[in-house]
């Protein structure tokens, strides 16, 4: 297994360099998960929600509502939430569970805006995942949450190729605490790739590539590709749908998804 962490690792590298060199400021929203280098201007909240739809391989399923809020705190730094409610509905067993899922506390720092003769913007956003409330087993090993805090930062960076096609790519890695009911997880690295382009003044469509280690170091590693369409409904306002397929064993077979964003 240790072989395939390594080849992960070589492969995202890989794309984070073309991503870099072949790629002026664009803000990605639903139904990507892959982040924007732009904070929320000043004062500005960004609403998110949406529903999620997951098929696991072995007939397994997943349902959540997802809730994401931003808000500018001063120039270039803002600060995020994100709580999503997981049911949980395996196919072999009767241990299903409906839970709130672990809530992530971010926070992005622009350190690095682009320009004309450096048009690639850079922000570091830190954040923690605060266990979900429900000491529930069924959940715990279903893998939604390892029952502890756990922290990590995220890279991101963000280019427009052109007025029509933008690009972001994030980097992270994740510390994970050694569960106490005695699981062994181990520190997670991740990567996304996503694309943007504009079909009209009020279509966008989405297209996305994402991988992680898996904590589990018995299971294989996840990617998966998604793609999907944004619609700006009125100003402020975008309506979004999305499907992603898995490309390994352990990632979900398929994910649709569909939300809302609001910007105030």
């Amino acid at each position: 297994m240790q072989s395939r962490r390594y080849i992960f690792i070589i492969i995202s590298s890989c794309v984070f360099i073309c991503t870099i060199l072949f790629t002026l400021p664009a803000y990605a929203h639903r139904p990507l998960t892959t982040q924007s280098a732009y904070p929320e201007k000043v004062h500005k909240v960004k609403l998110e929600t949406g529903l999620r739809f997951l098929n696991y391989p072995e007939g397994n399923e997943a349902y959540s509502i997802d809730i994401e809020a931003n808000y500018g705190v001063i120039n270039n730094l803002d600060i995020g939430v994100e709580i999503p409610y997981v049911f949980w509905r395996p196919s072999q067993s009767d241990k299903k569970a409906d839970t709130v899922g672990d809530m992530i506390l971010k926070s992005r720092l622009l350190f690095l805006k682009g320009r004309e003769g450096n048009p690639i913007s850079l922000t570091i956003q830190p954040f923690f995942k605060v266990p979900t409330p429900e000491n529930d087993k069924a959940v715990l090993e279903s893998g939604f949450s390892t029952g502890e805090t756990d922290f990590g930062f995220l890279f991101i960076a963000t280019r427009e190729m052109s007025q029509l096609l933008s690009a972001h790519m994030n980097m992270g890695y994740t510390f994970i605490n050694k569960p106490s009911w005695g699981k062994e997880y181990e520190n997670v690295f991740s990567f996304k790739v996503a694309v943007e382009y504009s079909a009209d003044k009020e279509i966008k469509i989405v297209g996305e590539v994402s991988g992680e280690t898996n904590k589990d170091p018995n299971e294989y590693d996840l990617f998966s590709i998604l793609l999907g369409a944004r619609y700006r409904m009125m100003e402020g306002v975008l309506l979004d749908a999305g499907f992603s397929a898995g490309i390994s064993d352990a990632s979900p077979d398929s994910t649709a998804t569909v939300g809302l964003t609001m910007d105030f």
